[in-house]
């Protein structure tokens, strides 16, 4: 069973779904999830693709990450609701020593009839209260538009997290491969090691071999066996660590990749188009954005606030002793609207000192951009350049497999004549194993070097 090696476009790839509800995306992945381990619990292997789908969809971090942009969604709701400001229900009792009317007196409820006004010493008072900040020197206008970006921000975030998780799940598969290849040829070595042993033990027997050189092939045996005990301890330790990043307790087995030198090709750093749409660059532009606004922001501090107060709501209480109706209860209705000017002319220098460090952390950005733009730039040259190394490294390494593997073929039929020592055997066999293990490297190098490539280009998820 054999998967190609440029991967088919996941069932989950989509630009907008980090906007899904996260109890509708959660259940949607755990339902998937969980037939994808049924899957995986009767095929008993593991192609690439089905392990890039597992970690999107059961990935501890990425969930986590997709929370995070849903808070700022819900920041940047909170932000924008607060423009249209806030009703509250209020209620209150106090208890005075002297008696108090349950509404303010005028000179004509003097003269009325004075001794019917309600007066109280358990004032009791419910009503509602709406509040309204008119002008604020633009600080919430900037504070929601700030909200905007950040949440534009989590949601590039978001993305590149994925971007992430998929390189990691396929660099990680690869490695696996590559570590089985070469534990499958240097168990081909051990057997071969051990034969040379078992040969050279029954020459010594017969007295046509030396002591010596049953101690060399013992002691070339040992490593070959030690080295393959290191390989597959480095397996183990790689299959934990991909079960990790797709959610699961064991690894099943894994596909193998067909990666014909057919698809092997030289490629250049030319990726200006790319970088266009690069959402790295993208979300180092929205910092800057933000960081300006938080500049604005705080520079409306310098100008005055403007507040809207209107009450609605009813005093009352039982009247004192000195009422002719004297525990009775009665009520007054009172409402009220009106505006407060706060204007902060002089407060030692705190306002300058928060607009002064918004406008540093403004140049910072714009650094931080500058360094975005060029790291991404020497990254892509880098992985360029890694993958057309590798590429003639891998038919460096196929010459010299075809060469040293003729070459222990040559050796091998003159030791059993005993044209040979076992020395020069022993080292023709060792070249021919590692020109093998370099081509295999050499052979999914390439492929994880193409995948860093598509990671850096963000469109690992649709390859």
């Amino acid at each position: 069973m054999k998967a190609r090696c440029n991967p088919s476009k996941t069932a989950l790839a989509g630009e907008n779904r980090g906007r899904i509800p996260a109890l509708i995306f959660f259940l949607f992945a755990g339902a998937a999830l969980l037939s994808g381990e049924t899957v995986l619990a009767q095929s008993q292997v593991l192609t690439l693709e089905e392990a890039v789908t597992m970690a999107l969809l059961g990935n501890p971090d990425l969930q986590k990450q997709a929370l995070a942009h849903e808070a700022a969604m819900e920041d940047a709701s909170d932000l924008k609701s607060q423009r249209f400001g806030r009703i509250s229900l209020v209620s209150s009792y106090n208890h005075y020593n002297l008696s108090r009317t349950l509404a303010p007196l005028t000179p004509s409820s003097l003269g009325s009839d004075p001794l019917n006004i309600p007066t109280t010493r358990n004032l009791f008072t419910a009503g509602v209260v709406y509040e309204l900040e008119l002008f604020t020197g633009f600080t919430k206008k900037r504070a929601v538009e700030i909200s905007g970006l950040q949440e534009e921000m989590a949601d590039i975030a978001l993305k590149l997290s994925r971007e992430q998780l998929i390189y990691n799940v396929k660099s990680l598969y690869l490695k696996i491969l590559s570590l089985q290849a070469q534990a499958r040829a240097q168990t081909t070595y051990v057997e071969a090691l051990q034969k040379l042993y078992d040969n050279v033990t029954q020459e010594l027997e017969l007295g046509r071999k030396a002591r010596i050189d049953q101690l060399k092939s013992a002691a070339d045996l040992k490593s070959a066996r030690a080295g393959l005990s290191q390989i597959e301890s480095s397996i183990s330790l790689m299959k934990g660590s991909l079960a990790n990043l797709l959610g699961i307790e064991q690894m099943p087995e894994l596909v193998d990749i067909d990666c014909s030198p057919a698809a092997m090709v030289h490629v250049d750093d030319d990726f200006s188009d790319q970088l266009l749409g690069s959402q790295r660059l993208q979300n180092a532009e929205l910092a800057v954005a933000r960081s300006r606004k938080l500049v604005q922001k705080n520079s409306g501090s310098l100008y005055p606030q403007l507040v809207l107060t209107s009450a609605y709501g009813s005093n009352f209480g039982p009247n004192d002793s000195s009422h002719i109706d004297s525990g009775s209860w009665q009520d007054e209705t009172v409402w009220q609207a009106g505006l407060s000017l706060k204007w902060n002319i002089f407060d030692f220098g705190s306002r300058k000192a928060k607009i002064q460090q918004a406008r540093i952390l403004e140049r910072q950005s714009i650094y931080d951009q500058d360094k975005t733009t060029l790291e991404l730039k020497q990254s892509l040259h880098e992985a360029t350049t890694r993958i057309n190394a590798v590429l003639d490294d891998y038919h460096s390494a196929e010459a010299e497999f075809a060469l040293t593997s003729e070459t222990a073929s040559i050796e091998q039929i003159r030791f059993d004549r005993g044209a040979a020592d076992i020395n020069d055997l022993l080292y023709a066999q060792a070249r021919n194993l590692m020109a093998e293990s370099r081509l295999i490297g050499a052979k999914y190098d390439y492929r994880a070097a193409r995948y860093y490539l598509n990671y850096l280009l963000e469109n690992g998820e649709n390859q």
